[in-house]
C-alpha cells in the first residue's frame, strides 16, 4: 500500500467532540463569526466554542454551539464548517441564531 495510513473513523456518523478546546475545534468557530460576518454583513465577536459534533466526510465537518457577542450581549449559534482534506481550505455551510 502507498500513501500514509488513514485513521480509522466511522464515515458518516456524528460523534460528539470531548475536547471543545482543541485548536482546530476554536479555529473552525471562529471562521464561522468571521464568515457570517462577511456574508451578512454583521460585527459578531467570537468568544468561545461551548460544544459541538464532528463528522468525517472527505475532510470533516463541524457542527457547533458558538457564543459570540453582538455589541454588548452574548447570543448562540449553531454553525456547520466543512474543513476539506488536508486542513488548508474551510467553508461556512450553515450559521443560525439559537433561540
Amino acid at each position: 500500500m502507498h500513501g500514509t495510513p488513514q485513521k480509522k473513523a466511522l464515515v458518516g456518523g456524528w460523534k460528539p467532540i470531548t475536547d471543545i478546546k482543541d485548536p482546530e475545534v476554536v479555529e473552525a468557530g471562529n471562521f464561522a463569526v468571521d464568515e457570517h460576518n462577511k456574508e451578512a454583513k454583521t460585527t459578531l465577536e467570537f468568544q468561545e466554542v461551548t460544544k459541538g459534533e464532528s463528522q468525517v466526510v472527505q475532510g470533516i465537518n463541524y457542527r457547533l454551539t458558538i457564543s459570540a457577542k453582538d455589541d454588548n450581549s452574548l447570543h448562540n449559534y449553531l454553525a456547520e464548517v466543512w474543513v476539506k482534506p488536508g486542513g488548508k481550505s474551510k467553508s461556512l455551510t450553515s450559521f443560525k441564531e439559537l433561540k
